[in-house]
Order: C-alpha cells, then structure tokens, then sequence
C-alpha cells in the first residue's frame, strides 16, 4: 500500500504570512489539528499544529518573568518569537518531515510513530500534492479482509507452525503444533511469559478457535537442551 492510495489530497493548507489568529481559527473551522504551511508556488516550508499555539501569549494569565541579559538563551529568544510573533512564519516549525506518493504507508507509520507526530505531508517535486495522517492509515485496519483459516487439520497446522517460526522464532524443534478437529495444541517450550503471551496473541490473529496451551515457561537447563 502506497502513499498515494490513502493519502487526503484536497489538503486545507496556509500561507506563512497568515496571521496567528486567523491561522487558528482556520484550525477550528476544519476541525484539524495541524497544517501544512506552503508559499507562493505551492512549496511547503514548514507545518503549523495545535502543539506550536499551546505556548502563546494570549493564553497566558501574566508574562514570564524577564532573565537578565547574560541568562537569555537562543531557545529564549526562539520561544518569544514564537509565543509573541504576529504570523505562522514566526510559529510554524520548518524542519518537516515529508514523504513522497510511492512511499510505503508501513514507513510513513513508522515515521509517525517515531517522531511522535500526527500527519505527514505528500510532496512530489517539492510541491504539496496531498497529506496522510494517522486516522488514513487507522482506516486500513477498519477496512482489511477478515483472516481465513484452512478447513483441514493439517492445512491448519501448517499455517501456525510457519509463522511461528517466521514472526516469533519459535521453530518446530522449540514449539510442536499438534490439530485435531479444528482445536490447536502447541506443546514445547518458550522463554518467557511475554513469550508466551506473543505465541497466544499469534493463534489468536489466525483465528483459531480452540486452543490449548501446554508451553513450558522458563531457560531450560543444560540437561534438557541436550
């Protein structure tokens, strides 16, 4: 899946010469809580989100306390520019991280995820062209088709023998896979509790309906590994 297949492209954007007022209430009306800042040629040059407003002087009861000269900082001055400047050039943050319309949205979930941010603007040839946010990839899980598991014994024990060892590393010599009418019973040993809890989360994305678990917990001793 691709950028380009879930990506919103008629994206509400604004002009870094907008006003920080207007730039809010812009917010408001289209109940969404960041957007990409582009300028005349339709080039993005920063994002503007609710985070980058939540320090702003007119939220503020009274002013901080003013530092002495030798103590203001360039984060001090950076942070009175933004919670004093008029204009989203003066909020807005100008390092974006961007994506293309051929990139996998499995690495733009990565990129959301680690860099703790909720949208990723869509350039092509440095021009905006669109935007995916966190709820177009959360669509992909109300949308993907149902698991189908194999009717026959076997056919089921293939299945979960092979990714048990493809996800989890659990291979046949570790973990025995036994079925019999429908039921799933896995025999052998994991390391852990969380080991084992990950072996029940796997049966149940199969969609096995019985289970028995008789996984051994805990390292084995030098005996048993011989």
């Amino acid at each position: 899946m691709l950028a380009k297949d879930i990506m919103t492209r008629n994206v509400v954007s604004i002009s870094p010469a907008v006003s920080v007022r207007r730039a809010a209430a812009i917010l408001i009306q289209n109940n969404v809580s960041g957007l990409p800042v582009v300028d005349d040629e339709g080039r993005i040059c920063g994002m503007l989100t609710e985070g980058d407003l939540l320090l702003r002087r007119e939220i503020r009861a009274m002013p901080r306390m003013a530092r002495s000269p030798d103590a203001i900082s360039e984060t001090d001055l950076q942070r009175y520019i933004g919670s004093h400047g008029w204009c989203v050039a003066d909020v807005m943050s100008q390092d974006v991280i961007v994506a293309r319309p051929d990139s996998e949205v499995s690495e733009i979930a990565e990129s959301l995820q680690a860099h703790r941010i909720k949208r990723l603007p869509i350039v092509q040839d440095g021009r905006l062209v669109g935007i995916v946010s966190r709820r177009d990839i959360l669509g992909l899980i109300v949308e993907a088709p149902a698991t189908t598991l194999p009717r026959d014994d076997e056919a089921i024990r293939l299945a979960v023998r092979t990714r048990l060892r493809s996800e989890l590393g659990l291979t046949p010599q570790k973990v025995q896979v036994s079925v019999k009418g429908g039921e799933v019973t896995l025999d052998g040993h994991v390391e852990s509790e969380l080991a084992r809890k990950a072996v029940h989360t796997l049966i149940e994305s199969v969609g096995i309906g019985v289970y028995h678990d008789r996984l051994a917990v805990g390292s084995l001793s030098t005996t048993e590994v011989r």
